[in-house]
C-alpha cells in the first residue's frame, strides 16, 4: 500500500504525509476485516475477535458519522457481523477533512474507517482490492510514521492505539510513544488516554494504569465520559483492583451497561462468583439499565464456577422473561453450564432449537455427553455433524479421543481416526500422539507402532505413548529398547518418560539398571519431582530391594500423601505387615490424613497377615473417624481377611449388609473361602445368589464337595 501511494505522491508532501497516517493506521491493527468489491458497489466487511469489554463499551450506534459502520463491524465484536456501506457514505464519511472522518468520538471508528479510506480509487489507483486479506505489522506502522516529520497527536495517538492492540509485553510500547509525544510538548487527550488504559490492563500495570487515572483527573479529561469511564473500570479489574474498579464505578453518574459488564466479567474470570452475582443484582436494581447478551454470558460463567444449578435456571428463565434473544454466545453458555450440571435433556433442548451451529456448539454437546457418561450420543451428536458439514477441529478430535481410550474401544476409535485422516488433522502432531494414546490403551500395539512410524518430528509425547504401549502388554524389553533409540535421536526424557522406563524395569525384575536411572534421577535434578520419586520406591520393592526403597523414602524433603502410600504399598508387597501398620500410625502422629489407597494397601496387608482384629478396627475407623466411605475393593479385602480366617458367616453378613450395587466381586471371593473350609451349605447359598447376580458365567460357580 505504501509503495503504491508513493506513485501518487511523495511521503514527505502533504498528501503522501496524510497516506502515511493512514498506513499507521492500518499496520498498527493486529486483526483486520476481509474486503470484497460486491456488484453494487458496496464493501463487505467481516471481522471477528475475541471480546474486550472496552470494545464492546465503543461498539455503539448513536447516529454519529460512520459510528453505525463501525459498531457493525468493529474487530473488537465478539461475532461476526455485516455491514455495507456505500462508496457515497465513504465520501460523506472522509469529506470533512482528515481528523474528524476518524470519528473521534469513538476512539476506535478510524480502525475500520482506514479500511475505507484506504480502498477509494482517488487514494490507491491501479490497486485491485478483490478479495484482499491485509496482513498488517507494527513496524510497518512504524515506518510510516518515522516518515511523518511534524507529528500531531492524531499520529502519536494512532501507534498507541497500535501497541495498545497487543497483550503481551509489546504494549509497554504505547507508553513509551506517549513519553515521546509529552517530550514534543503535545498532551495526551481522551483518545490516548483510553489506549493507554487498555494497555495498561493488557500488562496488568496496576501502577502506569492508575497514573493514567490520575492525569485525567487533573487534566479534567474524560470525567464524564463513558467510554474514559468504561476503560478505567476494565484496566483496575484486570489488575485485579477489584475494590477500586467498584468504586469507580459507584462514583460514575451515568453507569452504562459496557462498565458493570467490565467489572462482572473479570469477577467471573478470577472465580468470584458470588461477588459476580451481586453486581449483577446491583446493576438490575438500577434505572433504565438492563443486561445484555454479555452480562448474561458473564454471569452465567460465574454460575458455572461454582455449579450453581439454581442460579442457572433462574437466570434461564430471568432471559426469557425479558424476551431476550438467545445468540449463539448465550445458548451455547447454557448448554455448556446445563451438561456440567447434568442437565443433559435441557441442554439437548436448547441445542435442538439452534438454527446455526457452528463447530463451537458441537464440541460443547460432545464435550457434555461425554461429561456424563453417555458415549453413544455423543457418537451420535458427532454423526450429526459430520453430516451437517461442521468442519471437526483438535477439541473435537480431543474429546472423542480421549473417552474412546478411556472406555477401550477401538472399533470406534478406528472410525474416528478416519474423520481425523479425512479432514487433514493428523498432520498436528498433538492429534497423532492422542491416536497413539488411544491405540495403546485399547491394546492396539501395532496401530501405536504403524502412526508412530509415521510421524517425522517426533516429541517426547511421542516416545512417552509408544513406550506405554509396550509397558501396558508387558512387552517391556521393547519399552527399553525404545528409550535407547529416544537417546540416540538426542531427546532429553523428562519425568514421564523416566516413570515409564521405571514400570518397565519392574516388570523386568532387575534392579541394576533402576540404580542407573537412579543416578540420572540425581544428576538432572527429578529428585523433586514426587511422582518420579514414588516411581523409585515401587520399581525398587518390586526388584526385591526394599531396604533401597525405604532408604529413598526416608531421603525425600517433601513426602506427600502418595508417597506414603506408596511406601505402604512396597512393605506390603513383601509382606511386611508390622512395618505397614507402623507407617500407618505413624501418618497419624503427623496429621495426614489417608485416603482411599491408603486403607486399601492397609487392609490388604492385614489379610495376608490374617490379622483379623487390626483389620476390623480399621476398616470400622474410615466412616467414623476419617469419613472415608468404604468401597468395592476395601468390602472385598475385608471379605478375604474374614474368608482367610474362617468366618464366613461374619463376611457373609457383611456383605449382605453393605451398601454396594455391584456384590458379585466379593460374592465370589467369599465362595472361593467356602470351598477352602469346605462350607458346602454357605457355599449353595452363595452360589444361588451369584447365579441370580451374573447368570451368564453360572459355570464358574460350581461347588466341588
Amino acid at each position: 500500500c505504501f509503495r503504491a501511494a508513493g506513485r501518487r505522491g511523495s511521503a514527505r508532501t502533504p498528501y503522501g504525509e496524510r497516506v502515511s497516517r493512514l498506513l499507521i493506521l492500518s499496520a498498527s491493527l493486529r486483526f483486520w476485516p476481509k474486503v470484497h468489491e460486491l456488484p453494487d458497489n458496496r464493501w463487505k466487511c467481516l471481522g471477528f475477535v475475541p471480546y474486550d469489554p472496552v470494545s464492546y463499551a465503543l461498539n455503539v450506534d448513536d447516529g454519529s458519522e460512520g459510528s453505525s459502520f463501525f459498531a457493525a463491524c468493529h474487530p473488537g465484536s465478539r461475532h461476526r457481523r455485516h455491514a455495507t456501506v456505500t462508496a457515497a457514505e465513504v465520501d460523506s464519511m472522509t469529506s470533512t477533512g482528515f481528523t474528524e472522518s476518524m470519528g473521534w468520538r469513538h476512539p476506535y471508528n478510524y480502525h475500520d474507517l482506514t479500511v475505507l479510506l484506504a480502498i477509494r480509487s482517488d487514494l490507491m489507483a491501479n490497486f485491485h482490492f478483490l478479495s484482499l486479506l491485509f496482513v498488517p505489522s507494527i513496524k510497518d506502522a512504524e515506518r510510516a510514521f518515522i516518515e511523518i516529520i511534524d507529528k500531531d497527536v492524531v499520529a502519536y495517538t494512532a501507534m498507541v492505539t497500535g501497541y495498545a492492540e497487543f497483550t503481551d509485553f509489546n504494549a509497554r510500547g504505547a507508553f513509551e510513544i506517549v513519553t515521546f509525544m509529552h517530550r514534543e510538548g503535545l498532551n495526551a487527550n481522551r483518545v490516548t488516554l483510553v489506549s493507554l488504559l487498555q494497555a495498561a490492563g493488557h500488562l496488568r500495570e496496576f501502577g502506569k494504569g492508575r497514573s493514567v487515572h490520575c492525569y485525567a483527573l487533573r487534566r479534567l479529561i474524560g470525567v464524564s465520559d463513558e467510554v474514559l469511564l468504561t476503560s478505567l473500570v476494565d484496566m483496575y479489574a484486570k489488575c485485579g483492583a477489584i475494590s477500586i474498579a467498584a468504586s469507580v464505578l459507584r462514583q460514575t453518574k451515568k453507569r452504562t451497561v459496557a462498565s458493570w459488564n467490565a467489572l462482572i466479567a473479570r469477577l467471573s474470570q478470577l472465580g468470584q462468583s458470588s461477588e459476580a452475582l451481586k453486581y449483577f443484582c446491583l446493576m438490575k436494581q438500577g434505572n433504565n439499565l438492563f443486561p445484555d447478551s454479555v452480562t448474561l454470558a458473564n454471569v452465567l460463567s460465574a454460575c458455572s464456577n461454582r455449579n450453581l444449578v439454581q442460579h442457572t435456571t433462574s437466570l434461564h428463565a430471568y432471559i426469557m422473561r425479558r424476551n431476550i434473544q438467545l445468540d449463539e454466545v448465550l445458548t451455547t453458555t447454557l448448554i455448556e453450564l446445563y451438561s456440567k450440571c447434568y442437565k443433559m435433556k435441557r441442554a439437548r433442548i436448547l441445542f435442538d432449537h439452534l438454527i446455526c451451529r457452528d463447530t463451537i456448539v458441537y464440541n460443547v454437546m460432545i464435550s457434555g455427553y461425554l461429561h456424563n457418561g453417555l458415549v453413544e450420543e455423543a457418537i451420535n451428536i458427532f454423526s450429526d455433524m459430520i453430516r451437517e458439514a461442521a468442519r471437526p477441529n483438535f477439541a473435537t478430535v480431543v474429546s472423542l479421543l480421549s473417552a474412546f481410550a478411556d472406555v477401550g474401544d477401538a472399533r470406534i476409535g478406528r472410525w474416528v481416526h478416519g474423520i481425523v485422516f479425512r479432514y487433514g488433522l493428523e498432520l498436528d502432531l498433538d492429534v497423532s500422539n492422542l491416536i497413539m494414546h488411544m491405540y495403546a490403551k485399547c491394546g492396539q500395539i501395532k496401530n501405536v507402532k504403524m502412526i508412530f512410524d509415521l510421524i517425522t518430528d517426533k516429541d517426547l509425547v511421542s516416545w512417552t505413548v509408544m513406550m506405554m504401549g509396550y509397558v501396558n502388554i508387558g512387552l517391556a524389553d521393547e519399552a527399553t529398547a525404545m528409550f535407547q533409540k529416544m537417546q540416540r535421536t538426542g531427546e532429553e526424557p523428562d519425568s514421564s518418560v523416566i516413570v515409564t522406563l521405571l514400570q518397565a524395569h519392574a516388570q523386568l525384575g532387575s534392579s541394576e539398571p533402576v540404580k542407573e536411572i537412579h543416578g540420572y534421577i540425581y544428576r538432572t535434578c527429578l529428585v523433586e519431582d514426587i511422582a518420579t520419586m514414588n516411581s523409585l520406591i515401587i520399581t525398587y520393592a518390586k526388584c526385591g530391594r526394599i531396604d533401597v526403597a525405604e532408604a529413598v523414602f526416608n531421603g525425600m524433603t517433601g513426602r506427600e500423601l502418595a508417597s506414603w502410600n506408596t511406601m505402604i504399598a512396597a512393605y506390603g508387597i513383601h509382606g511386611y505387615c508390622t512395618q505397614v501398620l507402623e507407617m500407618f500410625s505413624q501418618m497419624q502422629r503427623e496429621n495426614l490424613k489417608p485416603d482411599v489407597l491408603t486403607f486399601s494397601s492397609v487392609l490388604s496387608a492385614c489379610s495376608h497377615a490374617g490379622l483379623v482384629e487390626e483389620g476390623w478396627h480399621i476398616f470400622s475407623s474410615m466412616n467414623s473417624d476419617y469419613l472415608v466411605a468404604p468401597q468395592e475393593e476395601h468390602y472385598n479385602c475385608m471379605v478375604d481377611l474374614l474368608g482367610r480366617a474362617g468366618q464366613l458367616e461374619e463376611a457373609y453378613n457383611l456383605v449382605k449388609c453393605s451398601p454396594l450395587r455391584d456384590r458379585a466381586s466379593a460374592m465370589r471371593t467369599l465362595l472361593a473361602a467356602c470351598k477352602v473350609h469346605k462350607n458346602t451349605k454357605l457355599g449353595e447359598l452363595i452360589g444361588q445368589e451369584l447365579l441370580d447376580l451374573e447368570p451368564q458365567v453360572s459355570g464358574s460357580y460350581k461347588i466341588q464337595k
